[in-house]
């Protein structure tokens, strides 16, 4: 597997400057509900040109762990078919959107949508690649990960 899926869920906040004003900065509020620990129930990769090719990693025996400080840094790992990679930056949110900005392994802004579900779920869905045909290329293929805080 070539590409890194996981920047897809990579989740991050960033601090917000307090430009002059004496008051100590805090985290973003809209960044709150992302902190803390995460595990990934599913993790689905489906091909962009035929959603009748799809992969869920977890279900074949992937892990994904997400952790995100009250910084705004976050650290992602994954573990599929033998092999780790993790990956390292910040995060930033909208309403409906969450852009990671990864800084590690390589320079990269991933933007997802991402939906609660209670305190508990964190659902992201995103634009991603992924070697379908271990061919060497990347595909396009659309992300959908299920979150569960630890």
């Amino acid at each position: 597997m070539r590409k890194r899926p996981s920047r897809v869920l990579s989740l991050l906040l960033l601090s917000l400057a307090g430009c002059g004003d004496p008051a100590p900065t805090g985290p973003d509020p809209l960044i709150e509900a992302f902190v803390g620990d995460w595990t990934a129930t599913a993790f689905v990769l489906t091909s962009s040109v035929s959603d009748q090719v799809s992969i869920d990693l977890i279900q074949l025996g992937g892990t994904f762990d997400l952790n995100i400080q009250p910084s705004g840094s976050y650290t992602a790992i994954l573990i599929y078919a033998g092999l780790g990679q993790t990956e390292m930056g910040t995060i930033s949110a909208t309403a409906n959107t969450v852009t990671l900005n990864r800084e590690f392994p390589s320079r990269e802004n991933e933007v997802s949508a991402y939906q609660f579900v209670g305190d508990t779920v964190l659902i992201l869905d995103g634009d991603t690649e992924f070697d379908f045909d271990f061919d060497g290329q990347e595909d396009p293929a659309l992300a959908h990960l299920e979150l569960l805080r630890k």
